[in-house]
């Protein structure tokens, strides 16, 4: 099953494209993934193309720039509720 973008996800993404007045067109979110002090830390970004290892996945009009390891797993992008935090799960 390929990566899943929920609702809010896209609502988050998008109004982070918009604030910062990028053209959707040539502008996507990369989505990197780290170690941080509580495990698996989400890191997004702006980006115009992938970096190698990465695979381009489109959701409601947003290029999503992701690691090819997110689509093995079939992860699906959300928020959490403190600060619309993206998140993989």
């Amino acid at each position: 099953m390929p990566i899943a973008v929920t609702e809010r996800a896209l609502e988050v993404l998008s109004r982070a494209l918009d604030a910062a007045r990028l053209d959707r067109s040539r502008v996507g979110i990369r989505i990197a993934l780290g170690r941080g002090l509580r495990g698996e830390e989400v890191r997004t970004g702006f980006a115009e193309d992938p970096e190698p290892g990465e695979i381009v996945h489109e959701a409601g009009g947003i290029r999503l720039f992701v690691p090819s390891a997110l689509d093995d797993r079939s992860a699906v992008i959300d928020v959490a509720d403190e600060h619309d935090r993206i998140i993989v799960r």
